[in-house]
């Protein structure tokens, strides 16, 4: 998300929606990939959270009306930085930290994509937007969207209770025409959502997640089924999917995208000047940025590592083993988490900002969400 904890503005949904988290401010060759998970048991690894458009007569007339509220104007609020100011790279240029993913180079530009949600805080009873990344993987129904579990729900004592009300995917995300501060109406066009806007209509988060909220035990992974009111196609069929794996070696050289955006907890910022001043940049939700390095695993919280300057929004991103460049095709095998400061190994104030990238890994409460998500049926 784009808020909170990476990519923020979520939190846990109240036990009438089987406590699940959002955020503060996702066949030959898979099957075989299956494999390598045990299949998992799905009532006890998996929750799902009560439909965000229910199946019934109202269907089609729900799912419409989820994506059309999001109009130019709310797409600006949750998709861009709270500054007047685009991107700035550091001094040296756009380096493996984080640098922008050419536009329709690819598969990767056509599977990841920005997730757009409107949230409440249940604390206080507050609304607003936000944003994190998201990544369509191979599946036997074609319409599954992997993301981070605090993209649909995240609770912090004492600070934020969140619920998503409202959640759509837009794979292939465009920023590069979208106005600040535009007060249209008008709804998006294919030079912002090039494959169309995706709605989501149900979620699943590992059972750790739903019971523990707040990234102290981990598993920080949902599923998403999507469909397009405009569009009866699968999503898969439209943007391709990326192959998914469970139960990978850990520590690989990595890849990891998102749609990173809020400049306010970014440790690379120059307003923080916590880091070389050769190295300092600026986000601002527009592009689809990548980082590439040799991952390592943490042994404290049993999530892979990696140095990386990718800021709230990114959560949920596709992190990625086994990646092509030139295809833009890899193994999707975690999706990034929260942040990691080496200097502040136990408790949440090293987990706000970085210098490095934290990622759940795909295990078997991953597999059973994931399998949960691909075995449903669409209306």
């Amino acid at each position: 998300m784009h808020v909170g904890i990476p990519g923020t503005r979520h939190t846990r949904r109240t036990r009438a929606r089987r406590t699940g988290t959002t955020v503060l401010g996702v066949l030959g060759l898979v099957i075989a990939l299956l494999t390598v998970a045990p299949p998992a048991q799905a009532d006890d690894q998996v929750v799902e959270m009560p439909a965000l458009v229910p199946s019934g007569a109202d269907y089609q007339k729900n799912l419409k009306a989820e994506v059309e509220f999001w109009n130019l104007s709310r797409i600006a609020k949750a998709a861009l930085n709270s500054e007047d100011q685009d991107a700035i790279p550091p001094s040296g240029g756009w380096d493996k930290l984080s640098k922008p993913w050419p536009v329709g180079k690819g598969l990767i530009a056509r599977t990841a994509g920005k997730i757009l949600m409107e949230v409440t805080d249940l604390n206080n009873n507050t609304r607003g937007l936000s944003a994190c990344s998201g990544d369509v993987v191979t599946s036997a129904n074609r319409s599954v969207v992997v993301t981070a579990g605090h993209c649909v729900g995240y609770h912090l004592p004492f600070n934020a209770n969140i619920l998503v009300d409202n959640m759509v995917f837009i794979p292939g995300f465009n920023g590069k025409n979208l106005q600040r501060h535009t007060t249209s109406t008008d709804l998006p066009g294919k030079d912002i959502a090039p494959y169309g806007v995706w709605g989501v209509t149900r979620e699943w988060v590992t059972s750790t997640w739903s019971a523990s909220a707040d990234w102290v035990l981990g598993h920080d992974m949902a599923a998403l089924l999507v469909a397009n009111p405009q569009d009866p196609r699968p999503i898969a069929k439209v943007t391709g999917a990326q192959q998914i794996a469970f139960n990978q070696p850990r520590a690989q050289h990595s890849f990891m995208f998102g749609y990173p955006t809020a400049n306010e907890r970014n440790y690379y910022a120059p307003a923080k000047n916590k880091a070389p001043a050769a190295l300092q940049r600026t986000s601002d939700g527009r592009t689809l940025m990548v980082t590439e390095g040799d991952a390592w695993a943490d042994p404290v919280y049993l999530n892979d590592l990696m140095t990386g300057a990718q800021p709230p929004g990114s959560s949920g991103g596709p992190w990625m083993q086994s990646f092509d460049p030139a295809s833009g095709s890899g193994l999707q095998t975690g999706v990034f988490s929260r942040y990691d400061d080496p200097g502040q190994i136990i408790g949440m104030n090293g987990w706000t900002e970085g210098p490095n990238l934290s990622a759940t890994q795909f295990g078997d409460e991953e597999y059973a969400v994931f399998n949960a998500a691909q075995s449903a049926v669409l209306p």
